[in-house]
């Protein structure tokens, strides 16, 4: 089956593909769906074709795009997704297919290739168990709805939160990287190019930070999950990024950052699951995703 480089021109191809195959996991699970139409998911592939213009593949029969997968190398780490296929398609291998492509992809360097993997879609869990993924965490994803105003959250003491300013991306990208797990500059620049961070401050010392894009908060990161909080919050109440519901992702076991948001007035989603090739653990505790695709 042929599986080939994602390009522009196959953008509208496979993002009604994308959205065919993610409203029918939702639609069988009685579930919201993640994108409520195919606008959604063109402009979704497009973000990550700029991103990683290298990184998306698709899967044609009889000369149609049925299905596409992306695959973003960051160093030694890299992070898969999304993957789609058809709903009349699946079943033919086309998944495991694209989803070697983005193994072999990801090449040697990469010594863990991360996923994240909706837990309702047991379909797609046994196609990651049998290609050597193994869940590493659960995944809990939190959502704003729009008119919902957030309960501001409390600042701690000696702690100054603000918004990042072009000088503060260098030690942005320095602490994202503590949390991710290896440097990716380009992507906390993308973040606050396409939306707005904020820094928390002690003594001048940056203490952790937040990025915020329309509909997505993350990624974030702090040791003390109060200053998480206050600039998520921070965040959450900006207008600029409430147009359309406003997700975030974490692990389902920082219990101190679930429940300020809870608070704060973010309702459950969907639960996912945090899965890894190779080395690696679960996420630290006071951390954000930057989504589910490059997390």
């Amino acid at each position: 089956m042929p599986i080939r480089p994602l390009g522009t021109d196959d953008v509208d191809a496979a993002a009604e593909a994308d959205f065919a195959a993610f409203l029918d996991v939702a639609a069988r699970h009685g579930l919201p769906p993640v994108m409520t139409a195919v606008r959604d998911a063109r402009a979704n592939l497009r973000r990550l074709l700029a991103a990683d213009p290298l990184g998306g593949f698709v899967a044609e029969e009889d000369g149609h795009v049925v299905g596409h997968a992306w695959v973003h190398t960051r160093g030694p780490i890299a992070t898969i997704g999304p993957i789609a296929v058809e709903p009349g398609r699946q079943g033919r291998g086309l998944g495991r297919a694209l989803l070697a492509r983005c193994i072999e992809a990801a090449g040697p360097r990469a010594s863990q290739i991360r996923l994240v993997q909706e837990s309702v879609n047991v379909r797609a869990l046994a196609l990651y168990l049998r290609a050597g993924f193994r869940v590493v965490a659960p995944i809990l994803e939190l959502e704003l709805r729009p008119g919902v105003s957030p309960v501001a959250a409390e600042r701690p003491a000696a702690v100054e939160i603000r918004d990042a300013t072009a000088q503060d991306r260098e030690r942005i990208a320095a602490r994202d990287a503590r949390a991710f797990g290896t440097p990716r500059p380009h992507d906390v620049a993308r973040s606050l190019d396409a939306g707005r961070g904020m820094v928390a401050l002690r003594a001048g010392t940056l203490v952790g930070y937040a990025l915020g894009v329309p509909g997505r908060l993350g990624s974030a990161a702090a040791d003390d999950p109060e200053v998480v909080l206050a600039m998520l919050a921070a965040l959450a109440a900006a207008p600029a990024l409430r147009a359309v519901p406003l997700r975030l992702m974490m692990v389902a076991s920082d219990r101190r950052l679930v429940d300020g948001l809870l608070a704060m007035g973010f309702a459950p989603f969907r639960a996912c699951q945090y899965m890894v090739r190779g080395g690696g653990t679960a996420p630290p505790a006071g951390y954000v995703l930057m989504g589910g695709d490059f997390m």
